[in-house]
């Protein structure tokens, strides 16, 4: 892939960025992705380069999940990956995870090979309480856990390569969102932990606060405000850019974990439609059944069919 078409699709994919080859030879790199139900996998190949982006949010597509976090596992070679208060040499295996709201560097010396998760806020906040807290998180592949959990990534990459079936691939992303809570989860973190801007650390702590109360009939915009300390107007805002208010967000998450829950949910164990909606603050089943056709396309009932 050429220099300015390998730029123009990164930016797309990640955030508004340069690359320059760092040989004589020139550039070498190809770049792909594919989406995974809310999660996002790209496979970026090349020779030694320079990425970098000065942005301050997301290019289009990894702003379809509104905010997320990038996970990134290096797949072989070395590189190293720095943003404003942190840097890491990755090794292979190694994992960290960086924010594409803030500027970032990619660096390589030789040929590498980078895998990279989109990971939507609101997946994350649902396993931990301040997700902003692993930005610069450096996972070492020295620790059978991240090993295992670099293993599995690896392994969905030659997986999708392989195998072109919609079906599965839909299956893998419960897989990969379950890999990430398994290695990052709330403890000490050394590197990372830089505040935002006033408007993105509300809607982030709003996003959170959400995730982990969707269960609670009473969630409300007043309430969650009330919460975070700030008014109902200024809670607003902060969700102006994202292009969906507060109560939108609210239904729209409730919606999207009935949706993984009606793919989970299979066999003899699997709940029942009308307790999927209770248990995520749905106070009457017609109303979840009707939302959730209007925002699938298809009635819960024929989207759990479809899953199986």
């Amino acid at each position: 892939m050429r220099t300015r078409r390998w730029s123009e699709f990164g930016s797309e994919t990640l955030s508004e960025m340069t690359v320059r080859a760092r040989s004589d030879s020139g550039l070498r790199a190809h770049i792909h992705r594919r989406n995974l139900g809310p999660l996002g996998f790209v496979v970026v190949t090349s020779s030694a380069a320079e990425a970098s982006s000065s942005a301050a949010c997301p290019g289009p597509w990894a702003r379809e999940a509104d905010d997320c976090l990038m996970l990134t596992v290096l797949d072989h070679g070395r590189s190293s990956l720095s943003q404003s208060r942190w840097s890491a040499d990755l090794q292979t295996g190694d994992i960290v995870i960086r924010d594409l709201n803030k500027p970032w560097v990619s660096r390589s010396d030789a040929d590498v090979g980078l895998i990279l998760i989109k990971i939507p806020y609101s997946v994350a906040a649902r396993g931990h309480p301040d997700p902003e807290r692993l930005v610069g998180r450096h996972l070492s592949a020295a620790d059978p856990r991240v090993a295992f959990a670099s293993d599995v990534i690896r392994a969905s990459k030659r997986a999708l390569q392989t195998v072109d079936e919609e079906s599965w691939n839909a299956r893998l992303g419960p897989v990969l969102e379950s890999v990430f809570h398994m290695i990052c989860h709330e403890g000490s973190v050394p590197l990372g932990g830089e505040p935002c801007a006033s408007h993105r650390s509300l809607h982030r702590a709003a996003t959170g606060f959400i995730a982990r109360n969707l269960a609670d009939p009473d969630l409300s915009v007043g309430g969650v405000a009330k919460a975070l300390g700030v008014s109902t107007r200024h809670l607003q805002r902060a969700f102006l850019d994202s292009g969906t208010s507060p109560r939108e967000f609210i239904l729209q998450q409730r919606l999207a974990e009935a949706a993984r829950l009606l793919r989970r949910n299979q066999g003899a164990q699997r709940q029942r439609i009308t307790d999927i909606a209770f248990s995520l603050g749905f106070g009457d089943a017609s109303h979840f059944t009707r939302a959730f056709a209007r925002h699938f396309g298809t009635p819960p009932s024929a989207y759990r069919s479809d899953a199986t």
